[in-house]
């Protein structure tokens, strides 16, 4: 296919120079994975104290303690490896597959943060004044673009292996 001069990305002569784009794409997915399934947290938080049920606060009950220390864990699992891919972008040397494996575990666990989030708000977590749906939505954006967890899978696979498992 012919491309116009002006269409180029300045410096790509093949595929690969177009993959270096992708390091800082697939970080970004990291990031805005982070910023969701924080968010989702922090609202359930703030729901579980503010809610009563059976006169009590929701957050008084432990299966509601249970689930938000669950989603407080994935939440830090994720701001450990931002911050580490912060670490290696400042000292240049994040790759491909470091990217690929850090947007593939922060956008799973934020699925299941986020969707733990809206199934801790029962109906209200379907508001969009509560915002759990919109994170919802937008999860399943950055969890497909820029490559699905399945293609992040086989990129970190092949890395570590050194055997493509696909052409």
């Amino acid at each position: 296919m012919r491309v116009a001069e002006a269409s180029r990305l300045p410096g790509a002569e093949s595929f690969k120079d177009a993959g270096r784009v992708l390091v800082t794409t697939r970080s970004t997915c990291a990031w805005g994975a982070l910023g969701h399934a924080v968010a989702a947290y922090d609202t359930a938080l703030t729901y579980s104290k503010q809610r009563l049920q059976f006169g009590k606060p929701l957050c008084s009950f432990q299966i509601v303690q249970q689930r938000l220390v669950r989603m407080l864990a994935e939440v830090t699992s994720m701001q450990l490896y931002c911050m580490q891919l912060a670490r290696l972008e400042e000292d240049g040397l994040l790759t491909d597959t470091i990217a690929g494996l850090a947007k593939l575990n922060n956008t799973s666990k934020a699925r299941s943060v986020i969707a733990d989030a809206r199934d801790m708000l029962g109906g209200n977590g379907v508001l969009l004044e509560n915002h759990v749906i919109r994170h919802m939505g937008d999860i399943e954006v950055i969890h497909t673009y820029e490559g699905t967890e399945t293609m992040q899978t086989l990129i970190v696979g092949r890395d570590i292996t050194g055997v493509g498992a696909f052409a």
